[in-house]
């Protein structure tokens, strides 16, 4: 279907103009888009525009007259325009005009649709076509759409710069929902109502949907045209194929879209290295914005007030191998640490040259973090298997020392009827000292097991809670003297449910974390203060306060993770806040911590209130026995035979080996009895494999077993002793506890003797090796 134009010549020859002077109509609004860029020369001394057969420029457009208006030339060259009458009105640059002089760029509007632009240049003499070539070379075509209709017209050279036969879409009115994408639609009419109702310039791009030229992209621009009343009722334009450009932008899109999302830091500097670009890892990892960064360099930025040596070095490297490779430290705004690998490589442009440096930096820090915990957990294990040894050797001598110094103590005590008590009582002050420091070795070996094996004690119990401060500020004194003052107030509180020796460990790291938290100096100028009090119903309240560096929220809210640390590499772990964590938590209390940077912290340790005071803890009680037992002693500690056998031999029959294959013999000889005290741990063959060997072969003296142990540091020996239903004795032994467990053994014997024993060797009775 051919488009007709809107604006055609009709009649025979004109009269042509007196001058060489010419002027020119170009038609800019018509019904008929294909049309549009025409231009008619006034080459006569008169033109009449109209609908009808007889006007000079005859306009196919029905609220056109039909004889509408005249154009004609003055005897002076001037042209002027006169209203024929019309019925919808001429106007001129958008005012109703009955006559009017034309001047160059005038917009004639002739009915309610058709606009002409006056012109007297002489540059459009070929206008017709020069417009249309125009138009084909930057591939624009014209469109027009109807307000009151909703339908489009197109020009042939939207056809063509779509690749359409021509038809396709132009010389007919189309509807938006045949050419616009249906997701694109509504956007569409949106804004072509948007233009409508504000009358401003339309600016749409949209998809298409027509057959042959699906995926393309439009861009739709056009300006909105009033009727004789002022009411705006199309809109009329150019069009574009914009598809390469639109594929560009996705392109682009999707190129920044990764460079956004790569997890490692991208940063991209000028070749003075100076950032002109950087992406959102970036600016994580570093942990400042962008435009903190643009114009600096990368070592300025993370090293405010040093000089920069480290640029020049990557320049230079860059120039000479085209690549650099290292690592930076760093420590970002809110105080934490952090280590990347980087690689520097050139960005070239299409011709080699280059144009910028492009920087990529992956976070090792937790890399780093993994690779010192499992030198941690290395050096961790090897110091906790040498501790459970350590402990296990500690304890043999231990174990027979208080024993020896109960029986000395109870000599001593036996002699004061019949040797002056001032004689004795220096000898048994002596002897409670010796005790006293022998158990606090035992005490410290306990402790030493339970770090080596990473375990709690299980059974808690009531503990004076300032019994454990106090011993934790003695052994901290020596770092806190030369960094602050050391303030205790103490209130009288109840005993809390816990263990003594655990919450000196966490009271300990408490008060050599606010020592650390103080530089060294005047120790005047700070204070660690250590409260007691109460806490409420059933709590106990110990602050540890320091008046140091403080923390900020992002470090206190991180303070108790494992490995979490703003120490330097190498002088500190991580861990130690968080052990007191778990150990606090494990007695059923809680820990936390109040701190503003510079103005010091707080730690707050909230302990349940036992149940049972301390004064009235339970003693083992003696056992008055009618009968002697029958005891066996084996160990491989010769010591501790003997020391046994001393304590018990004046009350019960005791005989000792040195090893358990002896004590096997024992058995295949015939000899039984009543208890047999068995260490765990013996060169050769086992507490452990002792007690497999009774079970298969006389297993009712299986049962008689009472397990020593100094420390099992063998997961066989720690399983062993957890499945067991045994008694266990820890040494160093108890005494009391010892005769007691011996006095109800002698009385279950009396009750049910055991079967008649074969005699036992004279020489086992002395303690055979």
């Amino acid at each position: 279907m051919k488009m007709v134009d809107d604006l055609t010549m009709c009649g025979g020859p004109a009269a042509p103009l007196p001058s060489s002077e010419s002027a020119c109509l170009i038609l800019t609004s018509t019904t008929t888009p294909a049309a549009i860029g025409k231009v008619f020369r006034i080459d006569a001394l008169e033109h009449v525009l109209g609908r009808g057969s007889d006007a000079g420029f005859q306009i196919n457009d029905h609220g056109v007259s039909r004889r509408h208006a005249r154009i004609h030339r003055t005897p002076e060259g001037s042209f002027h325009l006169a209203d024929l009458g019309s019925t919808n009105g001429t106007y001129l640059n958008g005012v109703r005009i009955a006559s009017a002089e034309l001047h160059e760029g005038d917009r004639v509007q002739i009915g309610t649709v058709t606009v002409l632009r006056f012109s007297m240049r002489e540059l459009v003499e070929k206008g017709e076509e020069q417009l249309r070539q125009a138009l084909s070379a930057a591939r624009v075509g014209i469109w027009d759409w109807n307000a009151v209709t909703g339908a489009v017209t197109w020009s042939e050279q939207v056809d063509r710069l779509l690749g359409l036969p021509v038809g396709t879409l132009s010389g007919r009115p189309t509807d938006l929902a045949e050419v616009v994408q249906s997701a694109e639609l509504r956007r569409v009419r949106d804004a072509l109502a948007a233009a409508l109702e504000q009358r401003a310039h339309l600016d749409v791009e949209y998809r298409i949907e027509v057959t042959g030229a699906r995926g393309r992209w439009l861009s739709c621009k056009g300006d909105v045209l009033c009727d004789e009343t002022g009411t705006p009722v199309r809109i009329t334009g150019t069009v574009m194929d914009i598809t390469e450009k639109k594929l560009a932008e996705q392109e682009l899109r999707r190129q920044a879209l990764i460079f956004e999302s790569l997890c490692e830091g991208v940063v991209v500097t000028d070749r003075g290295g100076r950032i002109i670009d950087w992406n959102a890892s970036a600016e994580k990892m570093f942990g400042r914005g962008k435009a903190e960064a643009l114009g600096q360099t990368l070592f300025s930025l993370l090293h405010p007030g040093q000089e920069d040596k480290q640029t020049g070095e990557v320049l230079a490297a860059l120039e000479a191998q085209g690549r650099w490779t290292g690592e930076l430290d760093f420590q970002r705004p809110d105080g934490t640490r952090c280590s990347c690998e980087s690689v520097v490589a050139p960005l070239r442009d299409a011709e080699g040259r280059t144009i910028a440096h492009i920087l990529v930096h992956r976070d090792t820090t937790e890399r780093r973090l993994l690779q010192s915990r499992l030198q941690m957990a290395d050096r961790l294990a090897s110091v906790g298997t040498l501790g459970a040894g350590v402990a296990h050797e500690i304890n043999n001598p231990l174990a027979y020392m208080l024993v020896n110094l109960h029986l000395v103590s109870e000599r001593l005590e036996k002699l004061k009827s019949a040797v002056a008590e001032s004689e004795v009582e220096p000898l048994q002050q002596v002897v409670r000292e010796t005790v006293e420091g022998a158990e606090r070795i035992a005490s410290i070996v306990r402790d030493l097991k339970t770090f080596a094996r990473g375990q709690q004690e299980e059974r808690l119990g009531p503990v004076d809670v300032s019994k454990a401060v106090e011993l934790a500020c003695k052994m901290a004194d020596n770092v806190i003297k030369h960094r602050a003052r050391l303030v205790t107030q103490f209130e009288p509180v109840p005993a809390v449910q816990g263990s003594e020796s655990r919450l000196c460990q966490v009271f300990l790291n408490l008060l050599l974390n606010a020592a650390h938290a103080i530089p060294e100096g005047d120790a005047t100028e700070h204070e660690i203060r250590v409260v007691i009090r109460a806490g409420g119903t059933g709590q106990v309240v110990v602050e540890v306060r320091d008046t140091g560096v403080g923390m900020t929220p992002e470090v206190r809210a991180r303070v108790f993770d494992p490995f979490f640390t703003t120490k330097p590499v190498g002088e500190g772990t991580g861990l130690g806040l968080s052990i007191c964590h778990g150990i606090i938590d494990s007695m059923g209390g809680r820990i936390g911590v109040e701190s503003q940077p510079g103005k010091g912290s707080t730690f707050l340790v909230h302990l349940g209130v036992a149940g049972v005071a301390v004064e009235t803890r339970p003693e083992p009680a003696a056992v008055q026995s009618s009968g002697r037992a029958r005891i066996l002693v084996v160990d491989d500690e010769p010591y501790v035979t003997r020391a046994l056998q001393r304590s018990l031999s004046p009350e019960h029959e005791v005989a000792t080996v040195n090893g358990a294959r002896a004590a096997l013999k024992l058995m295949e000889q015939g000899s039984r009895f009543d208890i047999i005290l068995c260490d765990v741990m013996m060169p050769g063959m086992t507490g452990m494999d002792l007690y497999a060997e009774l079970n298969r072969s006389v297993p009712e003296q299986a049962q008689r077993v009472v397990f020593m142990t100094g420390g099992a540091f063998t997961p066989r020996a720690l399983s062993f002793l957890q499945e067991v239903p045994n008694p266990k004795l820890s040494k160093p032994l108890d005494l009391r506890q010892l005769r007691a467990l011996v006095g109800r053994s002698a009385q279950q014997a009396a009750v049910a003797p055991a079967q008649t024993p074969a005699p036992v060797p004279a020489r086992l009775q002395e303690g055979a090796r």
